[in-house]
Order: structure tokens, then C-alpha cells, then sequence
């Protein structure tokens, strides 16, 4: 599959992904919601036949809820039998093909159902360890076979449905208390975080150096928004950015950014793409938080002009971009790279004070640090700094806290 074919299925499914936990975190009832994330799903790829199950454990069995395409006239109900002996064989949250799983005795059980539906990959949906229902989904149109990168997708999609499910059944059970309902919806409210999660570490996948420095990014933004004062909102906003900061290198050849010397011209111009390639796919999705695309279009920036891709200078970057901008550059800084190793932290320290009021914005700079302080000298209630600096040299530092 070429780059720009990988590109286009890549922004559809996180854009599908999105649209997925706007329908599983609205007001919606249950079964009304559920349709419209079963649609929302089998448009990903295409499906025309899907159906969505809701496990009774009281009655050991896998009901209907909602369904698409099936064309059974007589409208069967069905149901499916789970004995507690055939989930202990799922795995949670995992496509299964019905063609592995024939075998089974849960299969040979379910069969004339699973003929009914039409099913080819058969999904249990896994809450903190209990199975909460299922997903069945038919052939894909004009029977191409569901790829790696669609089963990935669909593991997101499990995890989703899966918490909305278990979500729903805490709901009914605890509908009275207060406290309770509070939690589910933080709860759904976490779900466009899980997602974006999922695909900020596809991203820093790519090789070893980069692993979690997405996760890392949006920690250190997260810590200097909240002490500048950042209402909660915005605070999400910019910790999504930071997730998802990276996304465009979706693009770049691996082995330049595995690349352990100094890399060439042309080299150099295929990784300053990434930035304008992540503003491209953020900018398509409706995300219910503000500025998103903007953040990441230009965290490579910096206050003298001399940054990319826009060469914008100080007055017309947005504090959010300024935030990012640091937190990418010291995270750079305190892990190891191909070319070079991690710095310890006073090293570290020094050097963004040498670029302070050229590459990095001097009240975002000393909010960090003062934020770093307080953690190191254990003032801070919460630390979203110290414990991603693992293996760094902090004792330098400490003297200055």
C-alpha cells in the first residue's frame, strides 16, 4: 500500500473513530446509542451485515441488542449460549475468525446462528476482566479478507463498545446513587482518550527511541497549562495535542528516523514534513476540544522565526504552541536518541536556558522548571514530570530546587 493510499485510510479511520466515541459517550438510550456505533462501525470498512450482543449473566447467554442487514424475514431472536467454560477461551477484545473457531464447542453449539448472521469474525467484549457482550460481523463487501490494520482498528473499537456496555450495566444497577453516575460519565468521557491513545502509540511504535514520547509529551503540556491557570477543558486539549503531536510521522521512512548520524539535506526535509502532514489529518476531524490542529501544526516553531514549517515568529504563536514546543524539546532532550544519549537533567536544564527567549518562550520556560522544582522537593500534590524522567540524572538538579 503506497503513502498517500495509507495516509487517506489512516485519517478515515481516526475520523470513524472519533464520530464511534461521540455516539458511545452521548445522552442517547442504550439501544438507540449502540445502533449508532454499530453504523458508525461497519462503515469503517465496509460491513453490510453486523450484529451487537449484551451478555445476560444471570442466564448465561449472549442477546441481541441491535443488528444490520440481516434478511431472515421471520425475525428469529436470538441468542447465543455462553457456559462460563467458553469464556475462559476468549480473548478479550479480540477478533476471532469463525473458521478458527469451528472446532469450539461454544462454536458448535451457536452454529445455525452464526450461519444466520452471516458471521465471519466473532469479537467478545471484555470490561475489567468480565465479558460484557459481543460483536459479529459479516463478510466485507465484495469479500476481501479484514487485514491486520483492520483487526487493529477493530480492537479499538472492542475496547469502546466494551466500557459503554459495561458503563450501561453499572448505570442500571446504581442508577440511585450520585456518586456512581458521576463516575460512569468521567468514565465515557475517557474513551476519546483511550482511543487517541491507542493511535499515539501506534505512533511511537515506529522504533524504540520514540516509544511513550507521545504519552510523555502531553504529561509535561498537561503540567505547565495547569499551573498557568488553564481551565480544565483546554487543559484536555492541549494533552490530546500532545498524544497526537507526532501523527504525521505515520510517513516518514523508518530508517531515517532510526538514523544514527547526521542526516542529509533531503533527509532532513522528509521529517520537517511531518508537522504539516499531522495539521492535514487533525484538521479533518471534529474533535470537542479547540485548537488541536493548530497546536501540532506548529509545535516546531520558535520565537526568533527559525523554526518550521511556517517560520512564524514569538507574536504570532499561541501560548498551547508554545507549551508543546518545549515539552516535545525536552523530552527530546532526556531520552535517548539514535545519535546521541539522554542528558542529564542540569544538562538538560541548561540548555533550554540558553535557548530561552530564542527557541522557547521564557514564561512557559520558568513555569516548567517551577513546576519540576516543586515535584523534585516533593511540594507538588501530583507529579506529571519526575516520573517520566526514569534513568535520567536529576541530582545535579536538586540543588536547584
Amino acid at each position: 500500500m503506497n503513502k498517500k493510499v495509507q495516509l487517506k485510510r489512516l485519517m478515515f479511520s481516526i475520523e470513524s473513530l472519533v464520530d464511534l466515541g461521540q455516539e458511545v459517550s452521548s445522552s442517547k438510550e442504550l439501544t438507540e446509542k449502540m445502533k449508532a456505533a454499530l453504523y458508525v462501525m461497519t462503515g469503517i470498512f465496509p460491513v453490510p451485515t453486523a450484529a451487537l450482543f449484551l451478555y445476560q449473566p444471570h442466564r448465561k447467554s449472549l442477546d441481541l441488542l441491535v443488528e444490520k442487514g440481516r434478511r431472515d424475514k421471520t425475525k428469529k431472536k436470538i441468542k447465543l449460549s455462553v457456559l462460563p467454560e467458553y469464556t475462559k477461551r476468549f480473548k478479550m477484545n479480540e477478533p476471532h475468525s469463525v473458521r478458527t473457531m469451528a472446532r469450539t464447542a461454544f462454536f458448535r453449539q451457536n452454529e445455525d446462528l452464526f450461519t444466520l448472521l452471516q458471521t465471519t469474525l466473532f469479537i467478545p467484549l471484555f470490561a475489567k476482566g468480565e465479558l460484557v457482550g459481543a460483536i459479529a460481523l459479516g463478510k466485507k463487501l465484495g469479500g476481501a479478507a479484514y487485514h491486520a490494520a483492520d483487526k487493529d482498528v477493530l480492537r479499538v473499537i472492542a475496547h469502546q463498545m466494551a466500557i459503554t456496555l459495561h458503563n450501561a450495566r453499572l448505570f442500571l444497577e446504581l442508577a440511585k446513587k450520585a456518586s456512581e453516575n458521576k463516575r460512569l460519565y468521567t468514565s465515557m468521557q475517557r474513551i476519546y482518550h483511550d482511543t487517541i491513545q491507542a493511535f499515539a502509540a501506534a505512533i511511537d511504535a515506529k522504533d524504540d527511541y520514540t516509544k511513550d514520547h507521545s504519552y510523555r509529551v502531553a504529561s509535561y503540556a498537561v503540567a505547565i497549562a495547569r499551573e498557568l491557570g488553564w481551565k480544565k477543558n483546554d487543559v484536555e486539549g492541549i494533552y490530546i495535542a500532545g498524544l497526537l503531536h507526532d501523527i504525521g510521522k505515520i510517513i516518514v521512512d523508518r530508517n531515517i528516523i532510526n538514523k544514527g548520524e547526521k542526516l542529509t539535506a533531503p533527509e532532513i526535509s522528509e521529517i520537517q514534513k511531518h508537522p504539516q502532514v499531522s495539521y492535514d489529518i487533525l484538521s479533518k476531524v471534529k474533535f470537542p476540544w479547540k485548537n488541536i490542529d493548530h497546536f501540532v501544526r506548529h509545535h516546531h516553531e520558535r520565537l526568533d522565526g527559525k523554526g518550521y514549517p511556517d517560520a512564524l515568529m514569538a507574536t504570532e504563536l499561541s501560548e498551547g504552541v508554545k507549551i508543546l514546543a518545549l515539552a516535545d524539546a525536552f523530552d527530546a532532550m532526556t531520552t535517548d536518541r539514535p545519535y546521541r544519549g539522554k542528558m542529564a537533567l542540569i544538562d538538560a536544564f541548561q540548555e533550554v536556558m540558553n535557548c530561552r527567549g530564542t527557541q522557547f518562550d521564557a514564561r512557559i520556560t520558568d513555569t516548567f522548571f517551577h513546576v519540576l522544582r516543586k515535584e523534585l522537593s516533593g511540594a507538588a500534590k501530583e507529579s506529571h514530570i519526575l516520573p517520566h524522567l526514569q534513568g535520567v540524572d536529576v541530582s545535579g538538579f536538586k540543588g536547584l530546587a
